[in-house]
């Protein structure tokens, strides 16, 4: 198997990239299983968090260059994967235990968190080959780094450890090696423990103020809704009888 698989456990789905071998690159035919994974986990109710993972000592080298030249096409684009990943409703988390070149970038940067081993570098080479990296990748780096960040990346090519990544806002988290995947499913858990509607909700209105695409109105129009939700009446009662809240279907009846 050398596309993505997708792997349900509870509240959490895993994603993994399947292509040790070749760096973890992304081939035509993954870019539609991608966006197939996406759809699942929308469609599985009980989704709460997301988990990109990958095999091998890369995370991701971004998008197979090589097909572009043998005339390979996609009905969808590396940099539309990636947007539809930072559309997801619930929480991302990259799970980065090996380096990151490329388009593999965006596609860790498109997670809402980026959890990384302390050994690992990133890597932008684009311009080495010639090619202006593409709008909405450069758009989310700026957003994410600021563009003096991304001009360090983009326009040397030169390598970025953990620390500076970490430095400058594109790691939230470095950890030992071996501790990666403990401190995600940490995160994971502590997110599964939350409102599920509370956190989409909040989710899309942070994504909304940073993109200038949401309102002061719209939002407080959707907090005043949080507060007729069943799941803010379960939180109370959890308040009242000094109980952890319980978010499922059948205690928001």
């Amino acid at each position: 198997m050398t596309v993505p698989t997708l792997h349900l456990d509870g509240h959490v789905a895993t994603i993994e990239l399947q292509r040790p071998d070749k760096r973890n690159r992304i081939e035509p035919d993954d870019l539609v299983e991608l966006l197939a994974l996406f759809d699942r986990i929308v469609e599985a109710d009980d989704v709460r968090v997301v988990v990109l993972a990958a095999r091998g000592p890369s995370f991701c080298s971004g998008f197979h260059l090589g097909a572009l030249t043998e005339g390979t096409r996609s009905p969808v684009s590396f940099g539309e994967m990636c947007d539809r990943l930072a559309r997801l409703p619930m929480p991302t988390i990259a799970q980065i235990e090996g380096n990151i070149h490329g388009g593999g970038t965006d596609l860790a940067l498109s997670c809402d968190f980026r959890i990384a081993a302390e050994h690992i570098h990133l890597l932008m080479p684009a311009a080495r080959f010639g090619l202006q990296y593409y709008g909405s990748g450069l758009q989310r780096f700026v957003a994410a780094i600021g563009p003096s960040a991304t001009k360090k990346l983009f326009l040397t090519a030169l390598p970025a450890d953990s620390a500076t990544l970490l430095r400058v806002g594109y790691l939230d988290e470095v950890v030992s090696d071996d501790y990666v995947r403990t401190r995600v499913a940490e995160l994971a858990d502590a997110i599964c423990l939350l409102g599920p509607e509370a956190v989409t909700r909040t989710k899309a209105a942070i994504d909304g103020f940073a993109s200038g695409a949401m309102d002061v109105a719209a939002v407080d129009e959707s907090a005043r809704a949080s507060m007729r939700s069943a799941e803010h009446r379960e939180g109370l009662r959890a308040l009242a009888e000094k109980r952890p809240p319980v978010f499922s279907p059948s205690t928001l009846r």
